[in-house]
């Protein structure tokens, strides 16, 4: 019959802890593979195997004679117990600077020399192999305290006080004169109480993820809720726009071809002549009303394609287009300074600029010297960008309608324009997190600006006061 001493008792006992260990990190190896569990369900495994079967085996070896190398395999054992938890533990508190496999041979390679010499010195080496692996468990300590400070809630301090019960009982049973071989069975407990917290922290871990998914969940349905209802309000106010503000030039176009067809069949071809006249320059201005319309549409709600762009050559795609339909000479005008890059939608932003730069333009042609400066400067957490112009200017106590759709503070038959060019820049940099502005006084030109933020846009600074 086999009778266990207390302290294989323990170590057995211990080992039946570390199977439910090793089964709950191999349960979720799969849900984490980066945080090395499948490691540490082999480590606690094998340790399992060595606390539970090695008591028994060389008790039944003593009593039955048996010639078993069960120390050897014990050896074998927790040599490869430490080297699957020391690997395991790097990947679990993100210290990964080399591969599992090679801490794994480093371990090897520490405890093989621990064995030589133990062999040379037995007497003075007696207590190596349980002072090396206490040193261990200390830096393995020093890994997690270094990971609380990355991850404050995620337990890691928890499973670093139970990693040091380990180098204290050994250090302890040491100095109290316990025969190496009890001192390994004892080990066994805080061995498993390392365990239990680094499952413990793992938990801890996974709930943190999860509460982080819930937040991220419900803030992703908040801004997708968001984004619907500004996708309804948009699409109400372009229903509105269409029926009250195409209705009108398209009954001007029809009367006027009513009363010239009239006219054509009167016989009074010059009447007819004018009133087609008019018709042409209306049906263009309903053309550039319909493509601002449709422009408007797309810029409130097409897909962002945010990437790394230079504003000085997105300032140059505009000029360059601005060229072709303001002519060489008008564009002359146009000086900017340094201009960074910029994470935005390029061909969005490209808009932006032709349509602010086109307004300066258009208003600052009747100055002596017309002058468009472009320039930018850094902000809190992002840019702002400054359009400059000398022309006319505008009443600076109506600029809180300047960028609302179909809104005209000078006339028509003075400036061109169907009056929606400012609300798509407007909705052009708002979809970017930004805002925009404008400064001016009759006559003394006027200042267009848009903020940028470069991180969350919640960050972004308020528009200022002018």
């Amino acid at each position: 019959m086999i009778t266990l001493t207390f302290s294989e008792g323990l170590a057995v006992s211990a080992g039946v802890m570390q199977a439910f260990v090793a089964a709950t990190f191999w349960r979720f190896k799969h849900a984490r593979p980066e945080w090395g569990l499948g490691w540490l369900a082999a480590a606690y495994g094998m340790g399992s195997l060595l606390n539970i079967g090695a008591p028994v085996l060389i008790k039944a070896q003593q009593v039955a004679g048996l010639s078993l190398s069960i120390k050897l395999v014990a050896l074998v054992l927790g040599i490869s117990t430490m080297g699957a938890l020391v690997a395991g533990l790097h990947k679990y508190t993100r210290h990964a600077r080399l591969s599992p496999w090679r801490w794994f041979l480093i371990m090897w390679v520490l405890y093989a020399l621990n064995i030589a010499l133990r062999a040379a010195y037995p007497v003075q080496m007696a207590s190596s192999g349980n002072m090396l692996t206490a040193i261990i468990f200390v830096y393995l300590i020093s890994l997690f305290i270094s990971a609380d400070r990355r991850e404050p809630t995620a337990g890691h301090g928890a499973a670093a006080l139970m990693l040091s019960a380990y180098p204290m009982m050994v250090v302890s049973a040491i100095l109290a004169g316990f025969p190496p071989n009890e001192v390994l069975y004892w080990a066994s407990i805080p061995f498993t109480l390392a365990g239990l917290g680094v499952m413990s922290a793992t938990m801890g871990r996974l709930r943190s993820e999860l509460k982080e998914l819930n937040v991220s969940l419900e803030r992703r349905v908040q801004e997708r809720t968001q984004e619907l209802q500004e996708l309804v309000t948009s699409l109400e106010q372009f229903n509105g726009m269409v029926s009250h503000d195409l209705r009108g030039p398209l009954g001007g176009i029809s009367g006027l071809s009513a009363v010239a067809l009239q006219a054509i069949h009167e016989g009074d071809i010059a009447k007819a002549k004018r009133l087609f006249d008019v018709i042409n320059v209306e049906s263009g201005r309903l053309a550039e009303l319909v493509s601002d319309l449709l422009t408007l549409a797309k810029v409130s709600h097409s897909e962002l394609r945010r990437q790394a762009s230079s504003l000085e050559e997105l300032m140059q795609e505009a000029v360059r287009l601005l060229k072709v339909s303001h002519g060489d000479h008008a564009v002359s005008c146009i000086r900017h300074g340094p201009l960074p890059s910029v994470d935005v939608d390029p061909a969005l932003l490209r808009q932006v600029l032709v349509n602010l730069i086109g307004n300066a333009l258009k208003f600052s042609r009747q100055a002596p010297s017309p002058d468009v400066h472009v320039h930018a400067e850094k902000a809190s957490e992002g840019i702002t960008v400054h359009i400059q112009d000398n022309g006319v200017g505008f009443d600076p106590d109506k600029k809180q309608v300047l960028f609302s759709p179909f809104k005209r503070l000078h006339a028509s038959s003075e400036f061109e324009g169907t009056g929606i060019g400012l609300t798509i820049v407007k909705r052009i940099i708002e979809r970017h997190g930004g805002h925009v502005w404008a400064d001016s006084r009759p006559g003394q030109g006027a200042t267009f600006s848009f903020y940028l933020p470069q991180g969350p846009a919640s960050h972004r600074p308020p528009e200022p006061a002018h």
